[in-house]
């Protein structure tokens, strides 16, 4: 993969960066001993090469924090920098499609990017300790609780600056994204490092010892965790595909609803478990179509009475379709109320004002708007300006008008 300028600017700034955290470090602290360096490097090339890889296979988290804050509490800044560094240089994580990868076999700018950004959160963790009053080689419980959540504050921050210039999306929204993708499981993993930290204290290397398998436990529960979200997107990618094999006219519909639905949902500033609901709905909202008889789902012309009642039953039977998947209960009635309108005179209910789900709203205008600027059988693409004022004119009556009004000023500020 080669990298635009913007992403090898940014990795050098960190490179620069990490370089005058470590020459300080150097300057100011000690390595307790080579043998405490050696233990704690080899805990930590283990848990780095135990990588999980998250669900799209971009990045890969570990549970080597935990090992990183316990060394900065036991040995200090050069201890906690110097085995985390090493334990990165010398992994070997299996990576899906591309087999072991170790240093010799990995981009010069990739192991840049990882030994920067680790000397970075690590560095800055342990400065954060020592000199908020945390006594290295005693646990200071408030100061490792600080530099625990700063520590993931600061990572997550760095590679939502990466995914953020290599996606070309905005800063906030990746990193947004991240933080509630990691933070619960990087607070459970430091809690662990803690624990670790306080049983070298305490007992010494044996403890440490003792208290890696719950660690590797704990990455082994968050591995399958992953797995079963893969396994969830995988689940949805099918379904959406069954949907687009039915109905040849729908192929890229999907994507681009989830788009527009994303985009209003974002400018309201929802919630991100509300933002992945409505992004799963935007998927699935026409899954009840493949019970549909094609002849109905592709006819060119005016469809009759019998024939439109047919297709008012969808939202209804994509609701029942994913009625018994637990994962996706919150987006059942997103799917079965995206066709009601505003004014009582939508279907499958007949829902009027404040009874339609908000995110059912949001997905009604989103689905409408990507129709009208479609080709469809019956009909070509409508201009985009032509299809927005079709959303103000409705404003009140068919949609709900405050999103209306914000769908309409999003997309006009993005040229339509």
């Amino acid at each position: 993969m080669k990298l635009d300028r913007k992403a090898e600017f940014y990795i050098l700034i960190l490179a620069i960066l990490a370089f005058f955290i470590m020459f300080y470090i150097t300057s100011n602290f000690n390595m307790p001993s080579l043998g405490q360096l050696l233990f704690w490097s080899i805990l930590t090339i283990i848990v780095e090469t135990l990588l999980i890889m998250l669900p799209n296979n971009e990045v890969g988290v570990s549970v080597g924090s935990a090992i990183n804050l316990a060394s900065i509490i036991v040995g200090g800044l050069m201890l906690g920098t110097m085995s985390a560094s090493i334990g990165l240089l010398l992994r070997i994580p299996y990576v899906p499609g591309y087999g072991r990868q170790h240093l010799f076999n990995t981009p010069f700018y990739i192991t840049v990017y990882n030994i920067s950004q680790s000397i970075i959160v690590t560095g800055i963790m342990g400065l954060i300790y020592v000199y908020t009053g945390g006594i290295i080689g005693e646990l200071s419980f408030l100061q490792a609780l600080l530099v625990l959540i700063i520590g993931t504050l600061i990572n997550t921050s760095i590679i939502s600056g990466l995914m953020s210039i290599l996606k070309k999306e905005n800063f906030k929204k990746v990193w947004k994204t991240n933080i509630n993708g990691v933070i619960w499981n990087a607070l459970a993993v430091g809690t662990m490092g803690i624990i670790i930290a306080l049983a070298y204290v305490s007992y010494g290397y044996g403890a440490v010892l003792l208290f890696f398998g719950p660690l590797l436990l704990a990455r082994y529960s968050f591995k399958l965790y992953m797995e079963m979200r893969g396994l969830y997107l995988s689940t949805i990618k099918t379904l959406s595909k069954t949907i687009e094999a039915k109905d040849p006219y729908t192929s890229g519909h999907a994507n681009r609803v989830m788009e527009y639905s994303v985009l209003l949902a974002e400018a309201l500033e929802l919630s991100y478990e509300k933002i992945q609901d409505i992004r799963m709905a935007a998927i699935l909202h026409d899954l009840g179509k493949i019970a549909i008889n094609d002849d109905i789902l592709n006819k060119g012309g005016k469809l009759t009475a019998e024939e439109y009642e047919q297709i008012m039953k969808h939202p209804i039977i994509g609701a029942e379709i994913i009625d018994n998947i637990s994962f996706l209960r919150d987006v059942k009635e997103i799917i079965k109320y995206h066709h009601e309108r505003y004014d009582g005179k939508g279907y499958p209910e007949g829902l009027e004002g404040d009874e339609i789900p908000l995110e059912a709203c949001i997905l009604a205008i989103a689905d409408s708007y990507d129709a009208m600027t479609s080709d469809r059988p019956y009909r070509k693409a409508l201009d985009k300006e032509v299809a927005l004022q079709e959303i103000k004119n409705n404003a009140g009556t068919q949609f709900h008008p405050y999103l209306a009004e914000i769908f309409v000023k999003k997309m006009t500020e993005q040229g339509g």
